[in-house]
């Protein structure tokens, strides 16, 4: 065997890192060291590091000059561009916490999110076209932060503990979860990790949504080791001739993607990734056949399965996939990566190797918790048994220690399902439908399997509504991600004898049916 104890298996290797250093700090050091080297690309709007950090602390005067102060939140909703980069900085070196908006949010949710995270400022794009209450127009701000210096503002150092951004997931009440997270947690995530090394020499892609936190690593990845950021559009993304010849023509070497987007293109070109040094994939469970096409084809230079939730910052756990270890009916998500702990648990217990638990997860990437929500927070992160003084997040991800050392993913103690890579707690959307004044309850499944998975929902309802009544409800409520594919409308729903909703049998009848 591999290893001798569980502390082998739990905790991840012990490596150095900028550990007290804040993200803006990094950026300025980088400035410094190499102000001609190209920092970030969106089409043919190019920043170097001198001028990126220029950029941005004109930007954080002119926040400042708006009344933010250290520890406050700034909503930015914006396009993908390079000024969106040049913002998030900007909030970090005023001192405050940066909250991304997805322009493809329908507006009611964007205004829950800056409403509960208490952001004091919310800056939004014209081109976003969300009337949001109180809203700065970027335009504006960037004009006039234009006429401003471009030393930075005199502020306190600020701390590595600080909260860097916000970023929301779905919430199994109906209300999204805004996750704290700090400036150190990043740092640990991109800065002389072991699951892939980065440098200036790479040029990292920038395709991810605002508001998932692959991001996190592709920006963060790019910006905190001297690299270059390079956006990717969306359309681009989704073909493969056109993502091969992205891939050639900027030179990319790390690319994440989310598996769903990875089975795609593996059918189709499974060359497409010969140029890449580090193909990341994440986000829901990976196919093995997909994986051996793509290396038998050439494949990247490193192919990693990689897990993690948003409150443990991007990625927690990893696994570098070959020919060999890819032979198998499911992919296991690896070892805990640098400075992360991972542990599998029964009752507060470690559970022996091979049975099944639930995934805790510590260490340096830790979010705080949740803004606003103190009940929840507590909840969810637990006191380490086996470390007094440190904390767990509770993941209600079941998994096992295999005799190599490696964990296999089991799937949820819950009703949370990941779709195209990303979370969906199903209560939100029943949620979502129990407003709609026709519905008197509903339940939400997912049906499909790798690569088709989709959302179904069921309403109980004496009304005479159309399905896509219920659809168009949704839209001003959930973003596209977490939308049903279709939604069917009973007269009532099938009891138990204790008088809840028959899922089983539910799901079955629906299935039957197709």
């Amino acid at each position: 065997m591999p290893f001798t104890s569980y502390a082998e298996l739990e905790h991840g290797e012990r490596r150095p890192y900028p550990r007290e250093s804040t993200l803006h700090s990094q950026v300025a050091q980088w400035a410094a060291r190499t102000p001609h080297a190209l920092a970030v690309q969106v089409g043919g709007d190019v920043l170097t590091y001198r001028d990126l950090l220029k950029r941005a602390n004109r930007y954080a005067g002119e926040l400042l000059a708006r009344g933010v102060r250290p520890g406050d939140v700034v909503a930015v909703l914006d396009v993908p561009s390079v000024r969106r980069v040049v913002t998030y900085l900007a909030v970090l070196i005023a001192g405050g916490a940066y909250l991304p908006l997805d322009e493809l949010n329908p507006l009611e949710r964007n205004r829950a999110m800056v409403a509960d995270s208490g952001a004091v400022v919310v800056l939004t794009a014209d081109a976003c076209a969300q009337d949001m209450p109180g809203a700065t127009s970027l335009d504006q701000l960037e004009s006039r932060a234009m006429r401003r210096g471009d030393e930075p503002p005199r502020l306190p150092p600020g701390s590595a503990l600080d909260v860097a951004y916000v970023m929301y997931t779905s919430g199994s009440t109906g209300r999204p979860k805004g996750v704290a997270i700090p400036h150190r947690a990043i740092t640990r995530l991109v800065v002389n990790s072991d699951y892939v090394h980065l440098s200036r020499r790479d040029v990292i892609a920038h395709g991810s949504n605002a508001s998932f936190d692959a991001a996190t690593f592709e920006i963060w990845g790019a910006l905190l080791n001297g690299g270059k950021l390079v956006g990717l559009a969306k359309d681009d993304m989704l073909v493969h001739q056109e993502l091969t010849r992205f891939i050639h023509d900027a030179s990319v070497s790390a690319l994440f993607l989310t598996p769903a987007v990875f089975h795609a293109h593996a059918v189709e070109a499974p060359a497409a990734f010969r140029g890449l040094r580090a193909l990341l994939i994440g986000g829901d469970v990976l196919d093995p056949g997909a994986v051996r096409g793509v290396l038998a084809a050439g494949g990247p230079g490193m192919l990693l399965n990689l897990y993690g939730p948003t409150e443990a910052t991007t990625f927690s756990t990893g696994l570098s996939l070959d020919l060999e270890n890819s032979r198998t009916d499911t992919l296991s998500i690896g070892r805990p990566i640098a400075n992360t702990d991972v542990c599998v648990l029964r009752s507060g217990e470690r559970v022996p190797i091979g049975e099944e638990g639930e995934l805790h997860i510590g260490g340096d990437g830790l979010a705080h918790g949740y803004v606003g929500n103190e009940a929840l927070t507590r909840e969810r992160f637990v006191a380490d048994p086996q470390q007094p003084g440190h904390r767990l997040y509770q993941t209600g991800d079941l998994a096992r220690w295999n005799d190599d050392g490696t964990l296999s993913f089991l799937g949820r103690s819950d009703t949370q399902v990941k779709l195209r890579g990303f979370r969906v707690e199903l209560g939100e959307v029943e949620a979502a439908l129990r407003t709609h004044h026709a519905v008197s309850d509903a339940v939400v499944f997912m049906h499909g399997d790798h690569g088709a998975e989709r959302l179904v929902g069921y309403v109980a309802t004496g009304g005479l509504e159309e399905p896509a009544d219920y659809l168009s409800h949704l839209r001003r409520k959930l973003p596209p991600y977490m939308m049903p594919s279709e939604v069917m409308r009973l007269r009532e729903f099938p009891l138990t004898a204790n008088g809840k909703v028959d899922r089983t049998r539910l799901i079955k009848e629906y299935a039957d049916d197709e």
